[in-house]
């Protein structure tokens, strides 16, 4: 790899960054940093600003660690000590973080709708997003993408499923390819890859009643509650459909899903000439996340490597719609738009959260997002104050179905 000679600074916000992928971020940087200290990166990170939820501790740890004196602490139950650092508390803390702290580039990593607004935000001022939050996109997309093209934003995939496509069409357009930018015409279809999660393999009766640690016991990936339970759902599968729909700019029937228990091909791209392009890689979210932080150029990874030799066989399965109606439900919000994205992101953080909390059998999550689905209209999304309105609606529906004790809705 060749030398490169004065490295140029790209400052960085994290939001979320005591998170899984805001800690592996973290992580990323600090390779690609020792990269360009050796003169084989022309590219060095400042993180400039980190956000959080809750966890102040983690988020003081980090931000000595780092030299970091801007934070943000969307929930702060006691008072904290402040000295050293410009504190923003409360919901709106990490807006004011964007708006407050030059930065060119956030990484969107905090968890649900939570996220949703600071994306907004740095979108509004032109920043490029390395987005994690995919429910950005499911219960806003089109504002999101509208706002983006507005501001000549880009909208950088760390989730592997859509960084999988991104490489695949990056490596279709002569010049450097990022969303909002649609995919190329000759894209027929991209199918997204699931491992089938910890139940992949059991029966729709077998799941019903199955127990919180189990759920959370993935076979392959190390990941949040949240993103874990809805991998065994496979509702993170459907959130990812939505959220290629917006990002690529394609319809339902350009897209599909197929259960791929190695976790090793991410995604599939099918072109109108029959070709299948797919991108392959080990199950290290550290990859997807270097791509982002380093596109349009690629530095020698810090992810686990590939070995094609020891991978044995590759399997791929059609998903059951009994087994996980998830992914029906996604097509049918594809098609109606509006807020259908937002009432189906909400239903669900809702339902798993009464699971996590042993109000609603595991097996029931998704048949309460359907019927939620099916009784609330959907309304046009034309200003975040319209997502928040179906977001809560959808919350106090599923609140409704909820008995106060695991064994059946209402």
């Amino acid at each position: 790899m060749g030398k490169h000679i004065g490295a140029q600074t790209k400052r960085v916000i994290i939001l979320g960054s005591t998170g899984s992928i805001g800690a592996q971020t973290l992580q990323v940087i600090e390779h690609l940093n020792t990269l360009a200290d050796q003169g084989e990166s022309g590219t060095r990170f400042e993180i400039v600003g980190l956000a959080a939820g809750s966890n102040h501790r983690q988020l003081i740890k980090q931000a000595n660690a780092l030299g970091v004196r801007d934070l943000a602490l969307a929930c702060a139950d006691n008072p904290l000590d402040q000295s050293g650092f410009n504190f923003r508390i409360g919901s709106d803390a990490p807006r004011r973080l964007i708006e407050e702290v030059p930065c060119d580039l956030v990484v969107g990593a905090i968890v649900g709708i939570a996220g949703l607004d600071s994306v907004l935000c740095a979108l509004e001022l032109g920043i490029d997003v390395a987005l994690a939050n995919k429910e950005t996109l499911v219960a806003a997309g089109a504002l999101v993408i509208e706002t983006a093209r507005k501001s000549g934003a880009s909208l950088l995939p760390v989730d592997s499923e859509h960084a999988g496509v991104w490489q695949c069409l990056c490596a279709m357009t002569p010049e450097p390819y990022a969303p909002p930018m649609p995919a190329p015409g000759c894209i027929e279809r991209v199918v997204l890859t699931a491992s089938g999660g910890s139940f992949g393999t059991q029966s729709r009766d077998e799941i019903m009643h199955a127990k919180l640690a189990d759920a959370l016991n993935h076979p392959n990936w190390s990941m949040g509650a949240k993103v874990t339970i809805d991998s065994a759902t496979l509702m993170n599968k459907a959130l990812e459909l939505i959220e290629a729909h917006w990002l690529f700019g394609l319809d339902a029937d350009q897209l599909g899903a197929v259960i791929h228990p190695q976790s090793i091909v991410h995604a599939l791209v099918e072109c109108a000439d029959g070709s299948v392009i797919a991108q392959l890689g080990a199950p290290d979210m550290k990859a997807p996340i270097q791509h982002a932080l380093d596109w349009p150029t690629r530095s020698q990874a810090c992810a686990d490597r590939l070995d094609i030799a020891k991978l044995g066989t590759l399997d791929f399965q059609e998903i059951d719609p009994d087994r996980f109606p998830a992914i029906n439900l996604a097509m049918s919000a594809i098609r109606a738009e509006g807020s259908a994205g937002a009432i189906l992101n909400a239903a669900n953080e809702r339902a798993v959260e009464h699971f996590i909390a042993g109000q609603l059998p595991f097996g029931q999550i998704d048949h309460c997002v359907a019927s939620v689905l099916a009784e609330l209209s959907i309304e046009p999304i034309n200003t975040l104050a319209d997502v928040y309105a179906a977001d809560a609606r959808a919350r106090e529906c599923v609140d409704q179905r909820c008995p106060s004790k695991a064994g059946g809705m209402r």
